[in-house]
């Protein structure tokens, strides 16, 4: 091949590969040992983080006992079962996008890659943190597992997170999986 057909395949394929370029997602990358800040809130090296498609309990959240109906806060029981999950574990966070107040929206990992584990997967498992339909369904099997063997806020009476923002305080008769 000739030097000006090189240049013309060159240039015939820069062009073609500038629309992708223009629209591509950029991605940040966060990592280090988190501070938790609630239950799905994290902040890494000064950077906050809201792990993605899921959603936990507000730190003032008010949950009840399904047998006595004592109150617990289980915020704060969310906020402190994600500490212990993590245990001081370097963290690397990945997400594309910032919600309004500019905070990373992202998926969370402790390991690298093939043996990574899904922070946020873990906490729906546990029980802590709920998928948040809003987002995605990425989580509702595995909240459907937690939900089966009364797993964390399972066992209580509880309004979900985003019900708890809007005002809504008093817990349901029996809790209902969302199917938004």
């Amino acid at each position: 091949m000739t030097q000006s057909l090189r240049v013309m395949w060159t240039g015939m394929a820069v062009l073609l590969l500038a629309p992708c370029m223009v629209f591509a997602e950029v991605t940040w990358i966060v990592k280090g040992v988190p501070k938790i800040l609630d239950g799905k809130t994290l902040e890494i090296n000064g950077q906050q983080v809201i792990m993605q498609d899921l959603d936990a309990p507000d730190l003032d959240q008010i949950c009840f006992t399904k047998k006595k109906y004592y109150k617990f806060r289980c915020g704060v029981a969310a906020a402190e079962k994600l500490a212990k999950l993590i245990s001081n574990q370097v963290l690397s966070c990945e997400g594309a996008k910032t919600n309004d107040q500019g905070i990373l929206l992202a998926t969370c990992w402790v390991g690298e890659a093939p043996q990574r584990i899904d922070i946020g997967e873990q906490a729906v498992m546990n029980g802590w943190a709920v998928y948040d339909p809003a987002q995605s369904a990425r989580y509702k099997r595995v909240q459907a597992v937690a939900r089966q063997l009364r797993q964390g806020l399972w066992r209580a009476k509880f309004v979900m997170p985003w019900d708890w923002r809007k005002g809504d305080h008093e817990p349901p008769k029996e809790n209902v999986p969302h199917n938004q």
